[in-house]
């Protein structure tokens, strides 16, 4: 018997599909791109992390230390003002930008000035104890709200407005705009409006604070990472002043400084104050004190000597316009009140019994 054998073209297999290997190249993205992921969401994760600690430790801390002076309604926010000593003049002190707590910062020359005068130190919007707001940093605005300030303090005046670095060009626009609750103006190490009217390209560096602060400070201190920094460098000197223990400055001091610097470096008012600089010279640049207003122009010899005679001219053109002015060079850096307080306060007293009549 035969066997037959169909036509291998009627003949059917089942043959199961080879499965077709996945591309290298796109494995290799799928699993860069699942890192990438992972590392982006431990980034967000940590940086919300710190933001929420930022804002309970804020809280905590702002419960644990309540403000030293009076909070004043000034516009419906509160800013901060304390009130030492008592005499026959007010001195005001204002700060220079970024100082993140004007009153322990200013507490040597307050402590000095304090023996013989009243001294009231305000701490602008964005400062200290003062409330953090969107309020546009013009010099208009600050003057008047440093007034407001000292009246609903019930700070008598006429007031001595005794201002550090860019705090100069309010405590000018205070002047104009209030000359009868003006007794005089002490600039130290002040910003003068038309220093750049006088200085050689060469010398444009010479205001510290002519550069703008970078935007991503902001940010950062926003999120919570002034307070990460702080536990990295310290606060001995002060991050934001550099306040030192060498100048004086109490271990008590230099803590309380640390912490309100933890509220409120780098502040959207302190981050305005440095965006329009350039606009605030321009507010108060062709202001003039006047004949009866007194100016009494410390200088930090230690950052601009007194050999330049550009400055020299800067310096008489501020001047100028008053009826009883005075310069006096401390051998100190651009924060004279930190090391010389005792040299200032002597010099203001004499400056003040020879130009200023007692209120």
């Amino acid at each position: 018997m035969s066997r037959f054998t169909p036509p291998i073209d009627d003949q059917h297999y089942d043959v199961e599909p080879v499965p077709a290997r996945p591309d290298r190249g796109r494995r290799l993205l799928r699993r860069t791109l699942i890192v990438i992921g992972a590392f982006i969401g431990v980034i967000v994760v940590a940086i919300g992390g710190v933001k929420l600690a930022d804002v309970a430790l804020t809280a905590r801390e702002r419960a644990e230390h309540a403000a030293p002076g009076s909070l004043v309604d000034v516009d419906g926010h509160s800013m901060h003002v304390v009130v030492e000593g008592d005499g026959d003049h007010t001195i005001v002190l204002v700060p220079g930008l970024g100082t993140s707590s004007p009153v322990f910062d200013f507490e040597p020359l307050t402590e000095a000035l304090s023996e013989h005068s009243r001294v009231a130190v305000v701490e602008p919007f964005g400062y200290g104890w003062s409330d953090s707001t969107d309020r546009e940093m013009t010099a208009v605005n600050v003057a008047h709200d440093i007034h407001a300030a000292l009246v609903g303090a019930d700070v008598p005046g006429p007031y001595v407005i005794a201002a550090h670095s860019i705090g100069g060009l309010y405590a000018q626009q205070f002047a104009d705009l209030y000359p009868e609750d003006t007794a005089a103006v002490v600039g130290i190490d002040p910003t003068m409006p038309r220093t750049f009217d006088f200085a050689p390209a060469t010398e444009g560096g010479v205001d510290p604070f002519a550069a703008p602060i970078p935007e991503y400070f902001g940010w950062a201190t926003a999120m919570g990472w002034t307070r990460i920094l702080q536990g990295v460098v310290g606060d001995d000197p002060q991050l934001t002043s550099g306040a030192s223990s060498a100048d004086g400055y109490s271990r008590a001091n230099l803590e309380m400084q640390r912490t309100l610097t933890n509220w409120s470096a780098m502040s959207s008012n302190v981050m305005d104050q440095a965006g329009r600089l350039a606009e605030t010279i321009g507010e108060v640049e062709n202001l003039r004190f006047s004949e009866r207003t007194p100016v009494l122009l410390f200088t930090a010899q230690s950052e601009h000597g007194d050999d330049a005679e550009w400055l020299t001219r800067a310096r008489d053109d501020y001047l100028a316009s008053s009826g009883c002015a005075a310069t006096v060079g401390v051998d100190a850096g651009h924060y004279l009140h930190h090391t010389a307080s005792s040299t200032l306060a002597t010099e203001i007293q004499h400056f003040l019994d020879r130009c200023v009549a007692p209120a």
